[in-house]
C-alpha cells in the first residue's frame, strides 16, 4: 500500500479520479496506481470501472456503488468508512466525477465533516468538445442537460441567448436531432459543434451553423455520448428602441416564466440602456 494516511486524527482521503470517457488508454499513470493503492472504490457505474481494471489488471474486489439513486445511508456509509482510515477512489462512469452526475454528494459531506479530498484530473467530454469545436475558449460556460419540460427548456435557452460565452451542452441522442433548431429559434442560425463518441472508434465532430448541423442530421441515426457547443452572443447592443417596444419584450420574456430581474439583465445585454432608465420603464408594465 503506497497510499499514506491522513495526518487530520488519521482519516481516510477520498481520492477523486477522473476515468477515461471512451479510449482506455486515456489513463493516467497516476490514476492506475490510485486505483491499484486505495482500499475502496466508490463508482457511479461498477461495470464500466471492471473494465478499466481488467484492461490495467487491477483486481479489486472491494467496489461499491455511489450513483443518483444512492441513498444518504450509503453516502454515510462511504463516509464512515473514510473517518476510519479507509482510502476511497471515487469514479463516475466516464470523465470527471461531480460534473453532470452524483458524485458532488459524496464529496459535500466528505467537506462537512472534514475528510482530506485529493483530485486526479485527466478526461472530460464538455473541454475535449471545446477545443474540437474550434469556437473561443477564453470564456466559456458549461450548461450542461437542458431540462426535459419545453417550456423549461425554452426559458433556460431565453436566459442564455444573450450571454457572451460559448456555451457547452450535453445532450442525448433521443433528442438531439430537435436540438439544433431549439438553439436557432432562440439564438439564431449561430457557429455550432456536435461532437459524439469522443476517443471512441466512432468519433465523429460536425462543425458549422446550426442550420446546417440539423441538416446534416435529418436524415441520420445519432448515438453515443453527445455534447453540442454554440457561438456566444456576438451582436452589437441595439441603440434605436422606444419604451413601448422594451415593454412588450419585457413582457414576452416574464411571459415565459423568466423572472423579472433576469428578464432585466437580457434586456440590459441586448440593448444600449441605461439601467435605471429600464428599472423605471419596467415600473410601468
Amino acid at each position: 500500500m503506497n497510499i499514506q494516511k491522513s495526518k487530520q486524527e488519521n482519516k481516510g482521503t477520498l481520492f477523486i479520479c477522473a476515468t477515461p470517457i471512451g479510449n482506455l488508454e486515456d489513463a493516467s499513470f497516476r490514476l492506475v496506481r490510485i486505483l491499484g493503492d486505495v482500499d475502496l472504490i466508490a463508482a457511479e457505474d461498477t461495470r464500466t470501472i471492471r473494465k478499466l481494471l481488467a484492461r490495467y489488471e487491477i483486481f479489486k474486489k472491494n467496489i461499491v456503488s455511489c450513483h443518483n439513486y444512492s441513498s444518504e445511508s450509503k453516502i454515510a456509509h462511504i463516509c464512515q468508512k473514510l473517518e476510519e482510515g479507509t482510502s476511497v477512489a471515487l469514479v463516475s462512469e466516464s470523465g470527471m466525477p461531480a460534473i453532470q452526475d452524483p458524485g458532488y454528494r459524496l464529496i459535500n459531506k466528505c467537506i462537512e465533516k472534514g475528510i482530506p479530498l485529493e483530485v486526479i484530473p485527466g478526461p472530460n467530454a464538455a473541454v475535449s468538445a471545446l477545443v474540437l469545436a474550434g469556437l473561443p475558449t477564453d470564456s466559456f460556460l458549461f450548461v450542461g442537460f437542458l431540462p426535459k419540460a419545453k417550456a423549461k427548456r425554452k426559458k433556460k435557452l431565453a436566459e442564455l441567448a444573450t450571454l457572451p460565452y460559448t456555451l457547452i451542452f450535453y445532450e442525448s441522442p433521443n433528442r438531439v436531432k430537435r436540438f439544433p433548431a431549439e438553439l436557432k429559434d432562440s439564438m439564431g442560425d449561430r457557429k455550432a459543434c456536435l461532437a459524439r463518441e469522443i476517443t471512441k472508434l466512432y468519433e465523429e465532430v460536425i462543425r458549422g451553423s446550426l442550420s446546417s448541423i440539423l441538416s446534416e442530421l435529418k436524415e441520420r441515426e445519432i448515438k453515443g455520448e453527445i455534447v453540442v457547443v454554440v457561438e456566444g452572443y456576438k451582436g452589437e447592443r441595439i441603440k434605436n428602441y422606444t419604451e413601448d417596444g422594451l415593454k412588450k419584450e419585457l413582457l414576452g420574456l416574464l411571459a415565459q416564466n423568466i423572472s423579472k430581474k433576469n428578464a432585466l439583465k437580457i434586456i440590459l445585454a441586448r440593448y444600449d440602456i441605461d439601467r435605471q432608465v429600464l428599472y423605471n420603464i419596467s415600473t410601468k408594465i
